[in-house]
């Protein structure tokens, strides 16, 4: 039996009632991830979710860890991830709206053909993942920290990489488009087939391309 209810609106902001903690509580629980006394039960329930459900929303998971999972034709919205791992995870055909996956971590990952909106990954880790032929639109990865990730045929459009340290990145036949990229740390990566003229890198850029 699933113990996730929605009935309010966004996640739960309650806090977690373990002595001195101030994170909230995760969705129909009385604890966040980290003081939670079944955590493995509690990830077999979600994965559950994840399986049972079409559309998933106000849903707080934050601070779980998926791994070797495929999560396809799913939508989401409104729902926090944050600080949440991601081992082999495919997300595929799926749907995200103001979503929150800050501070998280991925490895290994696939996001193919996938839609994401409004969403936030400020402060995440990525490493070794693929995003392809996605649209990722006015999506936060300021502060991402991200090594040998590709991202193919997929529309960026004014989405933010500002304060972002990227190395062995390729962005191939993607839409850049009012990206921004200010004070960003960039080692081996490639625009190719790409509009990085189109995107901005300093400051000034947003005057001066308008």
């Amino acid at each position: 039996m699933i113990i996730f209810i929605y009935n309010y609106c966004m996640f739960n902001n309650e806090k977690c009632i373990s002595s001195g903690c101030i994170e909230s509580r995760l969705t129909g629980q009385e604890f966040c991830f980290i003081h939670h006394p079944d955590r493995n039960n509690l990830n077999n329930k979600i994965k559950q979710l994840l399986k049972e459900e079409n559309k998933i929303l106000d849903l707080n998971i934050s601070g779980m860890s998926l791994e070797n999972i495929e999560i396809a034709d799913k939508r989401f919205f409104s729902c926090k991830f944050s600080g949440s791992t991601f081992k082999n995870v495919k997300f595929i055909n799926c749907y995200f709206r103001q979503c929150f996956f800050d501070y998280s971590f991925f490895e290994n990952c696939i996001i193919e053909g996938t839609n994401i909106k409004f969403t936030c990954f400020a402060g995440s880790k990525v490493k070794n993942c693929k995003f392809i032929a996605s649209d990722i639109l006015h999506t936060n990865f300021n502060g991402l920290e991200c090594s040998d990730v590709s991202f193919s045929e997929t529309d960026l459009y004014f989405s933010s990489f500002i304060s972002t340290n990227m190395q062995n990145t390729v962005f191939d036949d993607c839409n850049l488009k009012k990206d921004s990229f200010f004070y960003s740390d960039r080692k081996n990566v490639s625009f190719r087939n790409s509009n990085p003229e189109e995107a901005f890198f300093n400051k000034w850029d947003r005057f001066e391309k308008q």
